[in-house]
């Protein structure tokens, strides 16, 4: 990677208004500020970078390649910089005139390189079956990368990814309980609908910003005053609002108890309660797992994520704690599809996606746009066999707990509101959904 560029991409990283060439000189470990000059030189006559006061500079974030540098650095964070490598460059030409190539096509330094873009970054693909690598070509940050490096494709888009859809489509799922033929159906529209971008949501991202939210921070710390010199008073409240939310979180994904069987399941214990098993032991998997949403010495990882959906399903799935080996989807009360879901071979890929972008954002975003976009994507991606919806939930309180706020309630029969606002925003626009979700924060802190 050229110095130049190099400067360009910490700058982007660090986010800061302007820089001073003792900063920048820094950055790439130049001993004397004067030998910055030639480089930040080249970056003004590209227009890259912008002089401002007192010998300051800062990113021209108009430019088009600078746009690119800032969407994939908020992806892939620090290990974006592998991408911007003129060995990356190379190896994306080479893929340009072939988007699919066998592995012992390439030379070892070159192979060395592919391992590592395809482990840290995954815009590149490996089919173990076949030997072979492929380039995820109609993903956004492979796009922005090769506009980034003006690299045109040479083969038809379309035709290949009809060439992926048909390969995955015909992997066999032996974990699959349900009949073969369902699941490659199943895994074609997944598949379609992942290489088409459908269930992606953080590269279409509109407004991302709201002044109304101010008022959120206003009444949680009129809330937080009432509670101050009352802490027998909060214990309370916060015991019977975890009833409540445990008993919508459960009845959102069809639990049959009453608010009578919860209480008592939670207060007494579960023998009281003469209901079928499972329902009873969902009820008290969800109050093992909200517990740990109150733990702030947590951090938003997979791991975190995983044991929220261990403790979730717990005796219930024998996968519990681990990402589905079969295809599911959305689907509505008559069986009927409603939205698909990543494949299972990209699960992985998406959700550390979605981490690092946590973590490029979570100081930068209102913490309710957060927890939207995040509860979002992980509902679009649907990482596990079941208890999906719940963990979402537990995920958005989570980082409303984190940040200081209370959290809220999705009331069961406020469900198809809330699933329409969860779709309503795959195309990027989240405001509506943002703003349902203050006004229930609103009505239920009052109620708090």
């Amino acid at each position: 990677m050229n110095k130049e560029l190099e400067i360009l991409i910490d700058m982007v990283s660090k986010g800061k208004d302007n820089y001073s060439s003792n900063e920048l000189a820094t950055s790439i470990n130049l001993k004397y500020t004067n030998g910055v000059y030639p480089y930040l030189n080249k970056l003004l006559d590209k227009k890259l970078i912008i002089r401002c006061n007192k010998g300051n500079y800062s990113i021209n974030d108009r430019h088009d390649k600078v746009k690119d540098i800032q969407f994939i650095v908020g992806i892939f964070g620090k290990d974006a910089g592998i991408l911007f490598k003129d060995s990356t460059k190379e190896i994306l030409t080479k893929f340009s005139k072939n988007p699919l190539i066998k592995k012992d096509l390439f030379p070892q330094n070159s192979l060395n390189s592919i391992k590592d873009i395809a482990e840290k970054t995954k815009i590149i693909h490996y089919v173990k079956e076949q030997d072979t690598y492929f380039i995820s070509c109609w993903e956004e940050p492979t796009k922005r990368l090769l506009d980034f490096f003006e690299i045109k494709l040479e083969f038809d888009m379309e035709d290949f990814k009809h060439t992926v859809i048909k390969y995955y489509s015909s992997v066999k799922n032996t974990s699959s309980p349900i009949d073969e033929q369902t699941q490659r159906e199943l895994k074609k529209i997944n598949m379609e609908s992942y290489i088409g971008g459908k269930e992606y949501l953080l590269d279409k991202l509109k407004e991302i910003d709201f002044s109304f939210l101010s008022i959120a921070k206003i009444i949680t710390e009129k809330k937080n005053k009432e509670f101050f010199n009352n802490i027998f008073l909060l214990t309370s409240k916060i015991n019977d609002w975890k009833m409540k939310y445990v008993y919508n979180t459960d009845k959102i994904e069809g639990n049959p108890l009453s608010m009578q069987d919860v209480k008592t399941i939670l207060t007494v214990g579960s023998l009281s309660v003469e209901q079928d098993k499972k329902s009873v032991l969902e009820t008290v998997n969800s109050r093992t797992a909200l517990d740990n949403i109150f733990d702030t010495s947590n951090e938003l990882t997979i791991d975190f994520i995983k044991r929220l959906h261990l403790a979730t399903q717990n005796g219930l799935d024998e996968d519990a704690g681990k990402y589905k080996q079969k295809e599911n989807c959305v689907t509505d009360n008559t069986g009927q599809l409603i939205d698909t879901t990543t494949p299972v071979e990209f699960v992985e890929r998406r959700m550390e996606t979605l981490i690092q972008w946590y973590n490029q954002n979570k100081n930068k975003l209102h913490p309710f746009v957060l927890a939207v976009i995040v509860h979002n994507q992980f509902v679009y991606i649907h990482p596990f066999n079941d208890g999906n919806g719940r963990v979402s939930r537990l995920i958005f309180n989570f980082i409303l707990i984190k940040n200081g706020f209370f959290p809220i309630i999705i009331y069961n029969d406020e469900k198809h509101k809330y699933y329409n606002y969860i779709r309503s925003s795959k195309k990027g626009d989240i405001k509506d959904f943002v703003s349902y979700c203050l006004n229930i924060y609103r009505n239920q802190v009052d109620e708090f």
